[in-house]
């Protein structure tokens, strides 16, 4: 069964285009020093649930025709073993779906793209290649990530992302991940914005991106993407 952490009944901003409710997913890999919901990245057999997969599509049952899709985000949903069943049990319900992943399990990335089950992915990019290690706080295989880079690339609609914050990236690191991800649809830059409680262990002391600096990169960055643009 699936471990979820939380749902958000209602969200016109985390699919484009669609209605949409969000599921959370318990437990991730990455210890990133700017996570919003570090309260679910540490998972043990003991912490309880907040929501069960019953009450979750009893829930969705009640919002057929009312709402257009279901994100399923974390946490790092590619951690749980019963993705692939929950999925396509929500997709059974005619609901659309939006996968946000860190990238770091290709192989369940594309088995979920060749099974059909995923409508739309939201890749976050945590840093250039070589900081990866440094921002996430952990040990990374670059090349998993640079596949599920790829993988993602083929799809019809998929997005990238990157949290931004002075001290944490510099302009220079920016323009690499542009290179990288040169000739995607979509790439967005995300300010930083201090997390609530409950407090990250791994944060340190951070600052949003100076506006004239990230201004200047997203002028560079135009020619590389369809879509590019700083979120706030």
């Amino acid at each position: 069964m699936m471990k979820l952490g939380g749902l958000q009944k209602l969200t016109l901003v985390d699919y484009p285009g669609k209605v949409a409710a969000t599921v959370f997913t318990l437990g991730c890999n990455f210890r990133c020093q700017f996570c919003h919901n570090s309260g679910l990245f540490i998972w043990t057999k003991e912490d309880t649930q907040t929501i069960t997969e019953k009450e979750l599509f009893n829930f969705l049952e009640a919002r057929q025709g009312l709402l257009d899709g279901v994100c399923i985000t974390g946490g790092e949903p590619t951690l749980q073993p019963d993705l692939s069943r929950f999925i396509g049990k929500i997709r059974e319900k005619g609901f659309a779906i939006k996968l946000d992943t860190n990238g770091s399990n290709p192989e369940v990335l594309e088995s979920l793209i060749k099974e059909g089950l995923v409508d739309y992915v939201a890749m976050d990019i945590k840093a250039a290649p070589e900081k990866y290690g440094e921002v996430t706080n952990t040990q990374i295989n670059i090349e998993k990530i640079k596949r599920s880079v790829d993988l993602v690339k083929k799809l019809p609609d998929y997005e990238f992302r990157t949290t931004v914050a002075n001290r944490l990236q510099s302009k220079e690191d920016l323009l690499r991940i542009i290179q990288w991800l040169s000739g995607s649809k979509k790439y967005f830059f995300q300010q930083y914005r201090p997390p609530g409680q409950p407090i990250n262990p791994y944060a340190r002391p951070l600052a949003q991106f100076p506006e004239e600096d990230l201004a200047e990169v997203l002028a560079l960055a135009q020619n590389h993407f369809e879509l590019c643009q700083a979120r706030p």
